[in-house]
């Protein structure tokens, strides 16, 4: 407990009773050696205080409850362990916290020879490594004989690189040990007292934050507010002043400035930007930006559902829930506002069909911003969506209740909730709630799903998992493992994925271990219906399409004529029936162009009630093009019509699709070949690259 590295292990210990060391040294990124130190020092400490040891023995590591309680109740305190020794990426932490925060005091490197216990060369070290981070946002640490040593740099780059810095220490590890140290050593005010303050407020003006987005905000706000104080002017930022003042986001930040004497219109302004880019959005048609905001929300939705070929069949689900996380995403976009999603490469490797769906589908609105939407932004809006497009069955059985708490926000839960009601049938879920909620359900559950390790969750005295919201398929198996360990009146126990390994090696020779791994996991997981019918990443585009399902050289009178045209191989193929056509061009009449996705490029589809019948895609190339009343992507040209029977299946197909679209030499074929044969091998081609 006297470093960052026992620290880390015990984050692991207290996500389950029995651990692997193989497992345990993957997962914290130590050797052997370094894990081994480090589980000697822990039973050393829990000697100390009176605590059962951990049992080390047989490649695994044992915690008994009463030491995870134990555990629970030493990293949930917010004052820091006496004599605790950073390492190099703490020192470097809190030097720049210094730094910041200290502004106005002279700083010489004696000065960090004192405050860490360490010699002169490590703290030179260190103020490189800092410098080096630092040049990312154009700031750096000069020193100068009248001034000591400080930040040189854009105000706001420097403000910028505070808040990065607390995001990813606590969306990335869950942890604000560094912040809390500075804290407690340097007497600032703490964490509860601003808390209480600021929540106070929120209620008063109707704002609300995820959990973990409140706790982000007050640790920064107690290091940023001294700067603010100094009115240090911030280049670049364009604030809409008309606009932003009769916002209650406008009057939070002017009352809590107030509280510490600040009263400057630009910093309440600042604090503006930045409530409005972490709070949730709450669709108001009162508030002044709501028309802007909802109009690109149902943009978003339309582009999407027109690329996806998904329809929503609660549409106004959709949208509240994307203008919920939209709202403070436009705004980081619009002040230029830092965003971390620890989640992104899972969510890439997960969902990567969607995800390039999505991408595509802001492609539009990213030129409001003059740059690209960051792929941490595209990362949590396919999390919503990827929650929506989910078909899932909502079955409720009796026998144990499950309660899912996430305190990350919408897309975070609804995805988690979404995949455990999928690995676990034989459960109903009530939530996801966040942590404060719990206490108020009583006793009407009998485990608990957590994002988080949390003391309070603990204290329940019900079974806990800690779980990512986005899982692996080596996590979800584990997972399950475990469920069904624990809990005994459950009749299915999954077979060991190790096991097996070890009686496969022991008659074969095997290639490659991490990928038969992963996928007897995945088989063990899904069952054989599943893994055998249908694959996880459904089928390629070209599997969906075939060569009697492309025409060249179309003539349609109009774009009801056009749609016609372009589904009859689809009914000739049996993929739809006769109301699915109809649905198409009804559709259309009643809500206007929405199946034209692109420059010359329609994509019409239906819901999979109105009479899809197999997955497929037709491609139809009209001789002359035909105005479909798209002001910005008239004449179309180019026909893609999509069958999807179920909801989310043709997604990797649709990725492909939008991947193609892009591609010139796509569309320099479907103007100059006669040959559906050469249209689809040139389709088969570009899947194989």
């Amino acid at each position: 407990m006297s470093d960052e590295r026992g620290r880390k292990v015990i984050n692991y210990l207290l996500e389950r009773p029995i651990h692997n060391i193989e497992e345990l040294e993957l997962q914290t990124k130590l050797t052997r050696r370094q894990l081994e130190y480090s589980l000697d020092k822990i039973n050393e400490w829990l000697n100390d205080n009176g605590e059962p040891l951990l049992k080390v023995e047989n490649n695994r590591v044992v915690v008994s409850e009463k030491t995870r309680e134990q555990f629970f109740v030493q990293l949930e305190k917010k004052v820091p362990i006496k004599n605790y020794w950073m390492n190099s990426e703490e020192r470097i932490k809190y030097l720049f916290l210094l730094l910041f925060y200290f502004y106005d005091d002279y700083f010489s490197v004696n000065h960090f020879v004192d405050a860490f216990g360490v010699g002169k060369t490590t703290v030179i070290n260190d103020l490189k490594k800092l410098n080096m981070e630092l040049e990312q946002q154009a700031v750096s640490v000069v020193y100068s004989r009248k001034e000591g040593y400080q930040l040189v740099g854009e105000e706001g780059n420097i403000r910028y690189y505070l808040m990065k810095m607390i995001l990813w220490d606590f969306t990335e590890h869950q942890s604000t040990f560094i912040y809390d140290l500075f804290i407690e050593k340097n007497e600032l005010t703490g964490f509860q007292e601003t808390k209480k303050i600021v929540e106070t407020m929120l209620q008063k003006y109707h704002i609300t934050f995820v959990e973990n987005r409140l706790t982000e905000f007050i640790y920064t706000f107690i290091f940023l507010k001294k700067r603010i104080a100094s009115e240090v002017h911030i280049t670049g930022k364009q604030y809409k002043a008309a606009a932003m003042i009769p916002m209650k986001e406008y009057q939070f930040s002017e009352e809590l400035l107030k509280a510490d004497g600040i009263s400057s219109q630009g910093a309440i302004l600042y604090v503006c930007s930045w409530i409005l880019g972490l709070s949730i959005g709450t669709p108001d048609k009162m508030t002044k930006d709501y028309e802007t905001i909802m109009d690109l929300v149902e943009r978003i939705s339309m582009r999407f559902e027109a690329l996806s070929g998904i329809r929503f069949s609660n549409e106004e689900k959709a949208v509240r829930q994307l203008y919920a996380h939209f709202r403070p995403a436009y705004y980081r976009l619009l002040f230029k506002l830092p965003i971390i999603n620890p989640l992104y490469s899972k969510i890439k490797e997960e969902y990567s069909e969607l995800y390039d769906i999505v991408e595509e589908a802001l492609k539009p609105i990213a030129s409001l911003f003059e740059e690209p939407v960051p792929e941490d932004e595209i990362a949590f809006l396919t999390m919503h969506f990827a929650s929506l497009c989910s078909s899932a069955e909502d079955r409720q059985y009796p026998k144990k209740v499950a309660l899912v708490v996430c305190p990350n926000g919408i897309g975070s839960s609804s995805i988690l909730y979404t995949e455990l009601k999928a690995l676990f049938p034989e459960l109903s879920f009530i939530g996801p709630v966040e942590t404060n909620e719990v206490e108020k359900l009583g006793d009407s559950y009998d485990l608990i799903f957590s994002t988080v390790p949390n003391v309070r969750l603990f204290y329940t005295k019900k079974l806990v998992y800690v779980v990512s919201p986005i899982m692996s398929t080596a996590e979800k198996y584990r997972l399950i493992s475990d469920v069904y360990t624990h809990i005994g009146n459950f009749n299915f126990k999954i077979p060991r994925v190790d096991k097996l390994l070890t009686i496969i090696d022991k008659y074969t020779m095997i290639e490659n271990k991490s990928g038969l791994e992963k996928e007897l996991a995945d088989y063990l997981i899904k069952g054989e219906e599943q893994h055998t019918e249908m694959p996880e990443e459904g089928p390629e585009l070209y599997r969906i399409t075939a060569p009697d399902m492309i025409q060249t050289g179309v003539k349609a009178g109009n774009w009801e004529e056009a749609i016609r045209l372009s589904a009859a191989p689809l009914l000739k193929n049996k993929r739809i029936s006769r109301e699915y056509i109809e649905t198409m061009i009804q559709t259309a009449k009643d809500e206007g162009p929405y199946m034209v996705i692109a420059k010359h490029v329609a994509l019409p589809h239906a819901r999979p009630e109105d009479g899809a019948l197999d997955l497929g895609i037709s491609i139809t190339v009209l001789d002359f093009p035909i105005v479909f009343g798209s002001k910005e992507n008239d004449p179309v040209k180019y026909i893609f019509c999509l069958s999807a029977p179920k909801n989310n299946r043709h997604l990797n197909a649709m990725a492909e699709l939008v991947n193609l679209l892009d591609d010139q030499g796509f569309y320099a074929l479907l103007d100059s070949s006669r040959d559906p044969k050469q249209i689809y091998e040139y389709i088969y081609e570009q899947s194989r690259v």
